[in-house]
């Protein structure tokens, strides 16, 4: 059996069980998706995840296949069209790696997940037990249900994988009404093809990123049913989130210790509730996991709140009418296969409860506006395999120091959280005079004097492990 068993093989569970094995740790990722995802959603990768990946050797795999972004522009609708408000220079930062990288999320996946922990596919677990100092992992697939055993579990599964680990409603989610449209698109050559575009029109924000192969990520606020199901931005609370001790954990829900269980699961079926004594567990709703283990986006999986179907051909015609709208009136005609999203926010107040950890989109959600779910969650996995390493090398949990990572992620993603949440609020569409309005604003703000600051923030520099 391994030393760590891993719940989730999106981007976050890969690099940690590659990590882990790196260091000579045994790891095993167990994951629900039977092959590998074909879709792309996050995809960009920023300066300290870069420097966090270097050693392992994945930093140098991305780099030989990703666009560096140097710069981005804000641009906005001015007297005679549209017009630069201002510049976010990355390269002018005192940084190893002063750049995006940025590529699609299967090449992502594949530097991350090069030399690494196997992965057991078609897995889906559905529940998570302590047994004295082991950890037990129920789940089920094509040959029914199986057992593993672990020394320490780490959830990285997404959004829905947090139900294998809190209890319903203790961790608070904000529902925003903004809705979004994505696609990936070739583009005709253009001067500005290594550059990252924000345009703030009075429709609503359009973001355009580079890819490789003359290509560009667009991202565009959809002005369809946008506010639908919503009782505004920031509203929608789902629980109180309690910070207290354990508090709102479904694994170990005593005093923390890891402790004989007073009751265990037997054949706990997705959903279902067995042994509910003090130290038991409850078993996953529904057994899935979240979109961190099968699509990452933007700025976080989990972000990509679901929404109803509707006629892709529809959604296709939005998205090209708000390329012509916002400045990308040649993207327009090779923009096919559009998807959309909503957004959400959650930050858990713990991330550990003994041998259980949780990093990634199951511990935290941000709006993909700003990009920097996904490098949130990697910074996760970053600072915890080397503190899995030296406790399962020597036998001692360093609790300490896995105390110190966590207040350092829970307070990170908090960070991020707020960015999100202006980088959103910024993005919604305004009348002509609120719009010019804000475009002034952003002139100011994007001064010589300031827009080191954005770049500063933007790069995840405010981020405590970077």
């Amino acid at each position: 059996m391994p030393e760590v068993l891993i719940v989730g093989a999106g981007p976050v569970g890969i690099m940690l069980g590659a990590e882990l094995t790196r260091r000579g740790v045994e790891a095993v990722v167990l994951e629900r998706r039977t092959a590998v995802g074909a879709a792309s959603r996050a995809i960009g990768l920023h300066a300290p995840v870069l420097a966090a990946l270097e050693d392992g050797g994945a930093t140098e795999r991305i780099l030989a296949g990703a666009v560096r972004v140097a710069r981005g522009e804000c641009r906005g609708l001015g007297a005679d069209g549209w017009e630069r408000l201002g510049t976010v220079r990355f390269d002018r930062l005192s940084l190893r790696f002063p750049f995006v990288a940025t590529l699609p999320q299967p090449a992502t996946e594949a530097a991350l997940g090069h030399g690494g922990a196997p992965v057991v596919r078609g897995e889906t677990v559905t529940a998570i037990r302590r047994d004295g100092d082991r950890v037990r992992v129920l789940s089920s697939g094509a040959d029914g249900q199986r057992e593993w055993d672990a020394a320490v579990v780490v959830v990285a599964g997404g959004s829905a994988a947090r139900d294998l680990v809190y209890r319903p409603g203790a961790i608070a989610v904000r529902h925003y009404p903004d809705r979004y449209l994505m696609v990936d698109a070739p583009v005709p050559e253009r001067a500005d093809a290594e550059t990252a575009v924000v345009t703030l029109a009075p429709g609503g924000v359009l973001e355009s990123f580079p890819l490789p192969g003359g290509r560009r990520r667009f991202v565009a606020w959809d002005r369809r049913d946008a506010g639908e199901g919503s009782g505004g931005a920031g509203s929608g609370s789902a629980g109180a989130g309690s910070t207290g001790a354990g508090a709102g954990w479904l694994v170990g829900a005593g005093a923390g210790s890891l402790g004989a269980e007073s009751g265990l699961l037997a054949g706990a079926g997705a959903g279902s509730l067995a042994g509910a004594g003090a130290g038991s567990l409850v078993g996953a709703g529904a057994g899935s996991l979240g979109a961190e283990s099968g699509s990452l986006a933007g700025a976080g999986a989990g972000s990509l709140a679901g929404t109803a179907a509707e006629d892709p051909a529809e959604r296709d015609r939005r998205l090209r009418r708000a390329l012509e709208e916002r400045g990308e009136a040649d993207a327009a005609a090779s923009a096919i296969g559009a998807t959309s999203f909503r957004v959400r926010r959650a930050v858990a107040p713990r991330l550990r409860r003994g041998r259980v950890l949780v990093v990634g989109d199951a511990a935290h959600e941000v709006s993909p506006i700003g990009g920097q779910g996904l490098n949130l969650g990697l910074l996760d996995a970053a600072g915890l395999a080397p503190l899995l390493t030296g406790w399962l090398h020597t036998g001692v949990a360093p609790n300490l120091d896995l105390e110190r990572w966590e207040q350092r992620r829970v307070r990170s993603a908090r960070i991020a959280a707020g960015i999100a949440t202006l980088n959103t609020a910024l993005g919604r569409p305004l009348g002509p005079r609120a719009d010019a309005a804000r475009s002034a604003a952003l002139r100011v703000a994007l001064s010589a004097a300031s827009a080191r600051v954005f770049a500063h923030a933007y790069a995840m520099g405010f981020d405590r492990g970077a």
